[in-house]
């Protein structure tokens, strides 16, 4: 909607599209409330959103250009007797949650394709990539809707459909095929020239193919984000995949975790040994006992290691199914991989869904549903400050950027739109370290080259975190096919660079790495810090008491935390109504009319209608009638046919009888006249 056509009163006012603020929306909305949705972005999602490769180019221009804060308008005019105003921050980069960006391409700047792998590929620096991003930029930027999203880029994948196959046709074309004895590393690497390597000219040209999450998530199958779509019948906007593998790098070598039982019995690396201590733990585990109760407070190694599990299964355990550190305590331990547990089999031979086109189209999901009941929205636009009430402390209303007053009830906010003196941080401060590959392979290769992977690496080094790492292929119309996205993620120590850069010279081929020929080439690669939103304190906010702040993605696999989030702001304003219940299907929906006539004629058409259904349901009754009385005489006439039958049967055998007995007869009379006959000659 246009600005200028807004309404002045709203019963819920809220300040960014983000997963938790996208949810609340459609909370309200559903339920009746008037909604305002606004953004001051050009896109949804905020540090949500997903981005083509050219979109993720400009919004990587954006955070190198410096932004001046706006100069804060003097709205104290449209202020009313008792009431002072609440200035929101007016700074439109998003610089305070988003920080040392990098950006480097390992691939050729030249149209032509080179012959892979090149001794000495060629790298650049985020500065000497500036002029292709510029262009890029120019190319093609993120301003569409969610709608028009979601719509042109389905189009474009059905409309591409058959080109992926015949561009995938054309890579592995000339690939010589394996021989029956094991191939020399001699013989790989004069097979590998034949396979054409991506340069970025075609990165820039299939840029629309990608869709790449500014955060990385996936979907736990029994996680409160899974039971909310199902529940309230959001998960019809989307489309979801399995993540079909759990591995871990360990020893220099990337291994598949097994976290099933068949997968237990099928592994190759457990010994029958291994496999039995593993599932004996896993049977365990499920049910709280005293012995694991004695363990509270205690890291989850130890407890691990009194089970006389061996390191291959600790670490499996504590890395790949727990996914938790060594220093967290057993309580924590086990509750993560009794959920890790519980989520198995629910929708695939992993815990995980991730959704197709990435994990931008969660939010905006939710956002149409808000729109389906009412809610208005309107992106570029946004809110400067709150009009508060001096003695009840309550926000009255909001100024918009354009300085129309609008009522408000309550009011949701973004926490990058509040100044840092008035929220309420744990400190000291925690930021992810966040890397995005476009690789040319998988870390694992195997039959398909459709694997959608998660990946958990344990701390390389002494003080360097723990990295999760997903990786996604072509069918999850996140990349382009011929490659690979990947998305690592840790609690930062230093920058992302310092954090991630080690892990992706020992996994990929990069011009840093040693001795990884044989290992996935690195194309592009982008890293960054982001705000870690799970520092922002739930009370203790300088804000008015109708104010509710939502913060930004934290460091978990899953999104527990922004839903926990929605719900209890929306449980705090209407304690009394349903959290998102279920949205009627298009059809059951009735739709009044504009004036009275106008619903007296659509009371007289249903009656029509009603009518109409009635007569044709008693016309089938008859029909359907008439059809049975036909199948009884059809029956009856065929039983007659065969009482019929089986009476001439039985005439025909009696006349048989008689026809027998009356032989028998005469043989007898004769056999009498010839005893009389020679007697008489006697």
């Amino acid at each position: 909607m246009a600005a200028e056509d807004l309404p002045s009163e709203f019963d819920v006012v809220i300040l960014g599209t983000g997963l938790a603020e996208s949810v609340v929306a459609a909370a309200f909305s559903r339920v009746g409330q008037r909604v305002l949705h606004v953004d001051r972005r050009s896109y949804y999602a905020a540090n949500w959103a997903s981005f083509t490769f050219n979109g993720l180019l400009n919004w990587i221009q954006q955070h190198h250009e410096e932004s001046q804060p706006e100069e804060a308008q003097d709205w104290s005019s449209v202020l009313e007797e008792g009431e002072e105003l609440i200035y929101l921050s007016n700074s439109k980069s998003e610089s305070d949650s988003i920080s040392n960006v990098q950006v480097f391409c390992f691939t050729s700047e030249e149209e032509e394709e080179e012959e892979a792998p090149s001794p000495d590929p060629p790298s650049t620096t985020e500065e000497q990539t500036g002029g292709a991003e510029e262009d890029a930029v120019k190319e093609n930027s993120e301003t569409e809707s969610a709608d028009s999203k979601d719509e042109d880029t389905k189009e474009k994948s059905e409309a591409t459909a058959d080109g992926d196959k015949e561009e995938q046709a054309s890579q592995t074309e000339g690939e010589e095929p394996e021989a029956d004895q094991p191939t020399t590393a001699a013989a790989q690497s004069q097979s590998e020239p034949i396979k054409k390597k991506i340069s970025y000219p075609q990165l820039l040209k299939e840029g629309r193919r990608f869709n790449i999450d500014l955060v990385s998530k996936l979907m736990y199958s029994r996680g409160s984000l899974v039971d909310l779509l199902i529940k309230s019948n959001v998960s019809r906007y989307a489309e979801f995949k399995n993540v079909t593998r759990i591995l871990t790098y360990r020893h220099g070598k990337v291994q598949q975790v097994p976290c099933s039982r068949a997968d237990v019995f099928a592994s190759r690396q457990l010994s029958v040994v291994e496999k039995r201590k593993l599932m004996r733990f896993l049977t365990s585990c499920m049910e709280e006992t005293e012995e694991q109760q004695a363990y509270n407070g205690r890291p989850y190694l130890e407890f691990l290691r009194d089970q006389q599990l061996g390191d291959n299964l600790q670490d499996f355990l504590l890395h790949s199914i727990a996914m938790v550190t060594e220093d967290t305590p057993t309580e924590e331990g086990l509750t993560s991989t009794r959920h890790f547990l519980r989520c198995l089999g629910r929708y695939g031979n992993t815990p995980f869904l991730f959704p197709v086109y990435g994990l931008g189209e969660i939010p905006q999901c939710f956002c149409r549903m808000c729109a389906v009941f009412g809610g208005i929205y309107c992106l570029r636009h946004s809110v400067n400050c709150l009009v508060v009430d001096k003695e009840t402390n309550r926000c009255k209303a909001v100024i918009d950027s354009r300085g129309q007053r609008i009522s408000c009830s309550h009011f949701v906010v973004e926490e990058g739109f509040v100044g840092a003196d008035r929220k309420q941080m744990a400190t000291p401060t925690r930021s992810l370290s966040r890397a995005v590959l476009i690789t040319d392979g998988s870390v694992l290769p195997s039959d398909s080259d459709q694997q959608v992977s998660m990946v958990t690496v344990p701390p390389i080094a002494a003080g360097c975190p723990a990295v999760k790492m997903v990786e996604l292929c072509s069918s999850t119309m996140t990349c382009m096919p011929g490659t690979y996205l990947v998305h690592l993620t840790c609690q930062s120590v230093g920058s992302a660079y310092e954090d991630l850069s080690p892990v992706v010279t020992r996994m990929f081929c990069t011009p840093e790495s040693h001795d990884q020929e044989n290992c996935p080439s690195v194309l592009w690669c982008l890293y960054f810090n982001m705000a870690d939103g799970s520092g922002l304190e739930d009370e203790g906010h300088d804000l008015p008491s109708n104010v509710y702040m939502c913060s930004g993605p934290d460091g978990s696999l899953g999104h527990e935390h922004a839903i926990k989030q929605a719900e209890s702001i929306f449980q705090k304003i209407l304690p009394e109504e349903d959290f998102c219940p279920p949205a009627p299907n298009p059809e059951d929906i009735i739709y009044d009319g504009d004036n009275t006539s106008s619903a007296t004629g659509g009371e007289e058409e249903e009656k029509d209608e009603t009518e109409e259904k009635q007569e044709e349901m008693e016309e089938k009754q008859g029909e359907k009638e008439e059809m049975e009385d036909k199948k009884e005489e059809k029956e009856e006439t065929e039983d007659k046919k065969e009482e019929k039958e089986e009476t001439e049967d039985k005439k025909e055998e009696k006349e048989e009888t008689e026809d027998k007995q009356e032989e028998k007869d005469g043989a007898g009379e004769m056999e009498k006249v010839e005893e009389q006959a020679l007697q008489t000659e006697e």
